[in-house]
């Protein structure tokens, strides 16, 4: 029986080729060929690069190349070892303790823990006017809802007449009344708020005539006869009106007064 080399050897002289014309047309090397055709085969050589030149040679020279090829591998390979399984590799998968996993939560972790000590605490509150320290005595009292019905029950049991006054002043406003006869020479001293500001209020017997954060637009009166003390965080936020005429702020925006007493003469 012809070896696979003498039959490529045989194809090609018939085909009147030399090595260097299967060489150059195949760009294989003449000596790959040569071995080839006279079955020398190198250690050193891939056989999957030998077999692919072979089948190149056996489709160039118009042979079966599948035939051969088996053939070659039977003359060369022993049948042994082309029955040699590999072995998949055993992979074993634990996806609890993946490193993929153990990123993820730590990840998770970390910006939890920033959300809740930094973020979560740090909403923009609204803010007041700073006021300073005071004595206990100072301590702002929220004075209760039914403040403003009780100052206009008293207006209705005084001699004084506001009547015309009483037409201009904010709905939201609040009275006081004087309790002391009608005089011809007192005013009427309204604070206008321009903003949101607390303010306290204290008669001549330190007696806490109001204490509370008024509402922007809000109104307060009281007879100037009073000598009421006013005491506020922001006095850029108070205008002063004396018998319906502005008069101006009682300070400067972010300023603080303390125990300030109005009378009919206030310009600013």
């Amino acid at each position: 029986m012809e070896l696979v080399g003498q039959k490529l050897k045989k194809q090609r002289e018939i085909k009147n080729l030399t090595l260097k014309n299967v060489s150059d047309e195949l760009k294989i090397s003449k000596d790959i060929i040569h071995d080839l055709e006279n079955n020398e085969i190198k250690e050193n050589i891939n056989f999957v690069f030998l077999i692919g030149h072979l089948r190149s040679y056996c489709s160039y020279l118009e042979l079966d190349d599948k035939q051969l090829i088996d053939q070659f591998k039977k003359e060369h390979f022993p049948e042994e070892k082309n029955q040699i399984e590999i072995q998949r590799p055993i992979i074993k998968k634990n996806i609890l303790f993946s490193n993929k996993a153990f990123s993820l939560s730590l990840i998770l972790i970390i910006f939890s823990s920033f959300y809740l000590l930094f973020i979560s605490d740090s909403r923009p509150s609204r803010e007041y006017a700073v006021i300073p320290d005071l004595p206990e005595n100072y301590i702002p009292i929220v004075e209760s809802a039914n403040l403003e019905k009780l100052n206009k029950k008293n207006i209705e049991n005084k001699d004084l007449n506001y009547a015309e006054t009483d037409n201009n002043i904010n709905s939201s406003s609040v009275i006081a009344a004087s309790s002391k006869v009608k005089d011809d020479k007192s005013s009427l001293i309204t604070l206008k708020f321009l903003d949101d500001t607390w303010i306290q209020l204290r008669d001549e017997n330190d007696e806490m005539i109001l204490s509370q954060l008024m509402n922007k637009d809000e109104e307060y009166s009281y007879d100037s006869k009073l000598n009421y003390s006013i005491t506020s965080g922001n006095a850029g936020h108070i205008l002063v009106l004396i018998n319906q005429k502005v008069r101006g702020k009682i300070g400067k925006k972010g300023q603080v007064v303390e125990s300030l007493v109005l009378d009919n003469n206030f310009n600013n």
